[in-house]
């Protein structure tokens, strides 16, 4: 008998909304999205700058509240649990940022930043929380004879990777991609995308990948959400979606892409 959607389903948004007030006057930043994404699942949310991308990635981690609608993490709806009880939750769900360097703690080693929420969530002694950063480091290929150098002292994308490190120290079931390699140079955005790629299968991570770059998206997810003005405004499994866009923002977004089939540039 095949499983249910709600037992196959680890994050679910129904019709979120949010609303920033400004001096201007109220902001629809994310207005009646529905999404879900299945376990062991990468889905790609895709969309031009301001288009609501980051927005519905902050409101599904609930680090910030919906004006409406709600989130349901594995069935539970995160606007029901007290407040206590969210640093467990958010246990399970890891976020990796646009900015790699403005992520990590300036002051702390790279083996510091990685074993850093071990130690607020109290795992292990100090000693075992450093063998456990070192073995991370490493799985993300940074030389563990690195790790106590500061972040100032790697690049771009060695920074990204153990910001990566860091985001997998709790094994979490959620991973949170916003724009993770946009900041970096086009020749490290191909080694840090298939590092993903690995880790996603050798982890079995379930992964939101928010990018405005559908050539990534492409080679990344299973299924890609497009959102423009706050809403989504097609989703679909990936294969399809590139091949027979139905609406027309989508189809403009990909007419403005540069074919990317058959490059070798990144693994499928």
């Amino acid at each position: 008998m095949a499983p249910s959607a709600e037992a196959t389903t680890l994050i679910r948004a129904e019709n979120l909304s949010k609303v920033f007030s400004t001096p201007g006057g109220d902001v629809l930043a994310v207005d009646d999205v529905t999404l879900d994404v299945a376990r062991g699942e990468t889905l790609g949310l895709v969309g031009e700058s301001g288009s609501g991308k980051s927005t519905v990635a902050r409101l599904l981690m609930w680090l910030q509240s919906p004006t409406s609608g709600r989130v349901l993490f594995d069935g539970t709806d995160l606007a029901s649990v007290p407040a206590a009880d969210l640093r467990g939750v958010r246990r399970r769900m890891q976020m990796v940022f646009q900015n790699p360097y403005g992520s990590l703690l300036p002051h702390y080693t790279a083996a510091a930043n990685v074993a850093e929420p071990l130690r607020l969530h109290r795992i292990a002694d100090k000693q075992g929380r450093r063998e456990e950063a070192l073995r991370l480091l490493e799985l993300v290929g940074v030389n563990p004879r690195l790790a106590d150098l500061y972040p100032r002292q790697f690049s771009g994308g060695q920074q990204q990777r153990i910001a990566i490190a860091r985001a997998l120290a709790l094994k979490p079931d959620l991973l949170v991609c916003d724009e993770p390699t946009s900041a970096l140079d086009v020749s490290i955005q191909a080694q840090i995308l298939n590092l993903l790629v690995d880790l996603r299968e050798r982890l079995g991570l379930t992964c939101l990948f928010i990018s405005h770059n559908l050539a990534v998206v492409e080679r990344l997810a299973n299924r890609v959400a497009v959102m423009r003005h706050g809403r989504v405004v097609e989703l679909a499994p990936t294969e399809e979606l590139f091949r027979a866009p139905k609406d027309t923002y989508t189809r403009d977004l990909l007419a403005a892409v540069l074919p990317v089939r058959g490059s070798n540039s990144l693994r499928s």
